[in-house]
């Protein structure tokens, strides 16, 4: 059994309101990515004081990532969205250090702070999209899943080591980092240039407690149609239509998802049923209401979202995709669609299995009486940036709960403080 186990286990136990407290007040800041900016800056200062309570200023770090030499040079910083360029001021890191005595083996808890925007749906189960409040034992709100609570379990894990005093060799770190979704990752390129030697990390996206040991890649991506001539309802000219146009391409999308896709071998950290998707996120053209309409539209397009297994190479999968859809609009009137991506292309990520720290953390499992599954991910993140543009490797595990950037977003209370009690442990037997 791992040493303190029971210290760490009834500390938690103990303090579950004050965690389930901070966690509901930390949802009620509203840190939404909004491109090219973001307002995580609320929330960055919310867990900055919250963890000035019990770590040095000297060791908490809360820095303006544009800051960091080298971060717009580095070839995984990425400019733009959908060629927006970011705007990054006042859209700061925040990384808390619990130095070690001897300078051994460190470990890292990262999380990222912004959300995606609650929507405009309604919301069922209470009608404040960031309530943070408790029904069940799930707590709900935007963000609470993805991934406040899983951000906010690496800073309680830093705390419960420094109330019970355990005094670890090497040094023990939580980041909060900003700009992780809509395919950001710059947050996370900052973070690991400013610590580029941490060992090992915890990246707590929501996994159900699983041990996520390799994720997927993908980019969302842009079908355009441009036509030439002017539109409208002329009877003295042909008017080529850019949404029939569109409409094949979507067929094809549809094909290329149902048809090609399968094709691709899932590696065999994945069951054996798992597929690649495509997903059309939005068919756009000639406006979307009826008093936009009345004429023949010049241009539209296709938002759609393509994934990829982490053994595939950006340069193959874009000529593959590219060719496939020269095919299947062969002989298409008027000029071909655009296609590109609108975002940077993400990597997908493998955790070396193998690695000292994977052994903690099953110990951790194991002394908590958890089910210990490691296998790979359906879900793209961040996680490739580590090994990318650091020396760290990393393995995903998160808290439980369900509708991730939908309506009634929910995390599980007690995946949290399992989250929470595994990290602990799991930093006590990494780090002696």
């Amino acid at each position: 059994m791992v040493q303190y186990f029971e210290e760490i286990n009834n500390w938690v136990e103990k303090n579950k309101d004050e965690i389930a407290s901070t966690l509901s007040e930390l949802i009620k800041i509203k840190t939404e990515n909004l491109p090219p900016k973001g307002n995580e800056k609320p929330g960055q200062e919310y867990l900055y004081n919250f963890t000035s309570k019990f770590i040095d200023s000297k060791n908490l770090d809360l820095f303006e990532i544009e800051q960091i030499e080298g971060l717009r040079e580095h070839p995984q910083f990425f400019p733009t969205m959908a060629g927006m360029v970011k705007e990054y001021e006042d859209r700061p890191d925040l990384v808390a250090k619990l130095p070690g005595k001897k300078g051994d083996r460190s470990l890292l808890f990262s999380g990222h702070m912004d959300t995606m925007p609650a929507g405009k749906e309604d919301w069922e189960v209470f009608s404040d999209p960031v309530s943070g409040k408790i029904k069940d034992g799930k707590m709900y709100g935007r963000g609470s899943l993805d991934m406040k609570s899983g951000t906010l379990s690496g800073f309680y894990a830093l705390k419960c080591i420094h109330d019970l005093g355990i005094e670890l060799k090497g040094d023990l770190y939580a980041e909060s980092v900003v700009d992780e979704e809509n395919g950001g990752v710059n947050g996370t390129i900052a973070a690991r240039l400013r610590n580029p030697d941490i060992d090992f990390a915890i990246l707590s996206e929501p996994t159900g407690l699983v041990a996520g040991i390799e994720t997927i890649g993908g980019s969302d991506w842009i079908a355009k149609v441009a036509e030439e001539g002017p539109g409208g309802i002329g009877t003295d000219i042909e008017l080529i239509n850019p949404i029939y146009k569109l409409a094949r391409v979507a067929r094809a999308l549809e094909k290329y998802d149902k048809e090609e896709l399968p094709k691709e071998k899932p590696p065999k950290t994945y069951r054996s049923d798992m597929k690649l998707r495509l997903l059309t996120y939005q068919f756009a053209s000639g406006g979307q209401t009826y008093l936009e309409s009345g004429a023949v539209p010049k241009e539209g397009h296709i938002y759609f979202w393509l994934e990829t297994f982490a053994y595939m190479k950006e340069g193959e999968i874009r000529e593959k995709f590219k060719n496939f859809m020269e095919k299947e609009l062969k002989g298409i009137k008027g000029k071909m669609p655009e296609f590109g991506t609108v975002i940077r292309f993400m990597k997908g990520h493998r955790t070396d299995t193998s690695h000292p720290a994977m052994v903690s953390i099953r110990n951790a499992y194991k002394d908590l009486g958890l089910k210990y599954e490691q296998r790979g991910l359906g879900l793209a993140m961040d996680a490739y940036g580590f090994k990318e543009a650091s020396n760290t490797d990393v393995v995903v595990i998160g808290p439980k709960g369900a509708n991730p950037h939908g309506t009634d977003e929910y995390v599980e209370m007690d995946s949290v403080y399992n989250l929470i009690k595994m990290m602990a442990l799991a930093a006590v037997d990494y780090c002696g």
